[in-house]
């Protein structure tokens, strides 16, 4: 198991990534061909997962001293749509069985 930490301002995508924890804050987050990973989001449009099964996602609450600069320099604000993740493979209104919301 090992995790990251980012901060970006733009898109990130991240592959073949399970067994895995990440905290990250950008823009837009694109998750491909992952399992059984766990994504702390702090994003600023939907996550996308495609490809992934047993992913769990959280709000990313943990931080380090100076992250305001950082969100700010970045051109983050404070719109946070960790929760609302769209599964390119679950096409239904239903919740789909590949990702769980971590209480």
């Amino acid at each position: 198991s090992s995790g990251i930490n980012a901060e970006y301002g733009g898109s990130i995508f991240l592959e073949n990534c399970s067994n895995s924890t990440y905290h990250v804050t950008c823009q837009q987050a694109r998750i491909h061909a992952t399992q059984n990973a766990t994504f702390y989001f702090h994003v600023s449009s939907r996550p996308i997962i495609e490809d992934c099964k047993g992913l769990r996602v959280g709000r990313r609450e943990q931080f380090y001293g100076d992250y305001e600069k950082d969100f700010s320099e970045a051109g983050l604000g404070e719109t946070n749509k960790w929760s609302d993740v769209d599964d390119f493979n679950w096409l239904s209104k239903d919740h789909s069985p590949n990702w769980q919301l971590i209480d």
